[in-house]
């Protein structure tokens, strides 16, 4: 046990060292995270307690039940009013024309199964918005691009847990049929995804009635973050138990509470804690990734890289076209839409769960283009708010 707790020790001062030196040339934590995790994992120099490593799919579970919430927050009905028509078909543009296209590429070209691609495809669609938003503040950009680029990306994540729900269960009745031309098996996948949806908001709401209702009694701060972390994580255990989409679930709950109520206390407790669960997270997960799969997957996430930004600018083009946007919408709001991070990477894992077929290769393609991203993705977002005049 003792060796558990030194080896944590060694990741939490570790990958704190490294994110203070990456944050330093402008790269966002994330990076810093994933790759001290490939650095000390069994790929390179193996020296993570095997124990530690084991524990990854619990600090999965939290990490994805804080992400999926937060991003819930988001998701507000009168924010989306105020963000308007342009915002929301840009949002929704991008993130299915990356879906559609990667799968299709991924299918057609590269003659993958279906369902491996349509998942790959799924994964593609989602966007990390703390390397855009970082330079942002750090140029203190300002003006119309910038209001709805925030906008988009606030959006995109949550469109993204829906289009990885119905992936996945459109993935998983085709493998089970082996007929993958069976448009029987389509409707009944999408049919199911949107049972599920329901029954995911039917959770939702009961947990966060319950929450809401009794937290009048809870008058600690203290005693109120555990209040808070006892519902989310009773929702996400409900909705794996009854093999409902955790992520889905979580944002729902997001979802409703923000919209029920004007209060933001419930948020904040969760945000005070949740950089170590995303610490632990990001670690585990470069520390999982499978080295000897690099070379069998290469085209793969080269393809993939370069699919995903051509889907992104593709769809975020038509969106802000049929918005009637400003050319220097139209033309450059994609540089801010290229990292991806926490969903996706938590997409990924949930994969390499489920789909032993596949699973693996997924994640390992979205551990590797992720770092590429994080990476790039603040000097394309400064390169589209230069283009659009507003830094």
């Amino acid at each position: 046990m003792h060796e558990i707790v030194f080896h944590l020790g060694l990741i939490f001062l570790g990958a704190w060292s490294l994110m203070k030196f990456i944050r330093k040339l402008g790269f966002p934590s994330v990076t810093a995270y994933i790759l001290f995790g490939i650095l000390i994992g069994p790929g390179v120099l193996d020296i993570v307690n095997k124990q530690i490593l084991s524990a990854s799919p619990l600090v999965a579970t939290i990490a994805l039940s804080f992400i999926a919430f937060s991003i819930g927050q988001n998701f507000v009905i009168s924010e989306l009013k105020t963000y308007g028509k342009m915002v929301l078909l840009i949002s929704v543009w991008e993130a299915f024309l990356a879906w559609i296209l990667v799968a299709l590429v991924m299918h057609l070209f590269l003659g993958m199964d279906f369902p491996y691609a349509l998942c790959l495809g799924a994964v593609a669609c989602a966007t990390a918005p703390a390397a855009t938003m970082l330079i942002i503040r750090e140029y203190r950009a300002s003006g119309l691009y910038t209001k709805t680029l925030l906008g988009v990306v606030a959006l995109d994540d949550a469109w993204c847990l829906i289009i990885i729900s119905i992936s996945i269960s459109i993935a998983k009745a085709l493998i089970f049929s082996q007929n993958s031309h069976n448009a029987v098996i389509f409707f009944h996948a999408i049919a199911g995804s949107i049972g599920k949806i329901v029954i995911a908001f039917v959770i939702a709401g009961i947990i966060i009635y319950l929450l809401k209702r009794f937290s009048i009694y809870v008058v600690a701060r203290e005693n109120l973050l555990l209040y808070v972390l006892g519902f989310l994580f009773l929702g996400a255990g409900i909705s794996e138990m009854f093999h409902i989409p955790l992520l889905l679930t979580c944002m729902l709950m997001g979802a409703i509470l923000a919209n029920i109520t004007v209060e933001t206390k419930f948020f904040d407790l969760i945000h005070e804690i949740d950089n170590t669960i995303y610490l632990l997270f990001f670690v585990l997960s470069g520390a999982s990734l499978e080295i000897k799969l690099l070379r069998e997957i290469s085209v793969v996430a080269i393809v993939y890289f370069l699919v995903r930004l051509i889907g992104k600018f593709i769809g975020s083009f038509i969106g802000a076209e049929i918005a009637k946007a400003p050319p220097r919408i139209k033309k450059n709001i994609w540089w801010g839409l290229a990292p991806q991070a926490g969903v996706a990477l938590g997409a990924a894992l949930i994969m390499k769960e489920q789909f032993p077929q596949f699973g693996d290769k997924i994640f390992t393609t979205i551990i590797t283009t992720t770092v590429i991203y994080e990476i790039l993705g603040p000097v394309l977002a400064k390169i589209g708010l230069k283009k659009a005049g507003e830094i």
